[in-house]
């Protein structure tokens, strides 16, 4: 939606789910800053923080879930 393409199915939703459970083990939104154009260029980058307590099948889960590429998403 970010990127200005059609409604991407399950695909779009996995996403979602991903910063959803994100938000709730990590208390903070993976992406986020007041300036808009700079949150859009966070999203598109797939950049977000990893804390350290998060074990590596969590990490594991949420790096697919928030994959830049739907089509990679699992």
């Amino acid at each position: 939606v970010i990127s200005g393409k059609l409604y991407a199915g399950p695909e779009v939703d996995i996403w979602s789910c991903g910063v959803i459970l994100y938000a709730l083990l990590c208390g903070t939104l993976p992406f986020d800053d007041e300036h808009v154009p700079t949150l859009f260029r966070k999203i598109k980058s797939g950049i977000f923080p990893i804390p350290e307590y998060l074990n590596k099948t969590v990490v594991s889960l949420l790096c697919s879930m928030l994959q830049v590429d739907p089509m990679k998403r699992a």
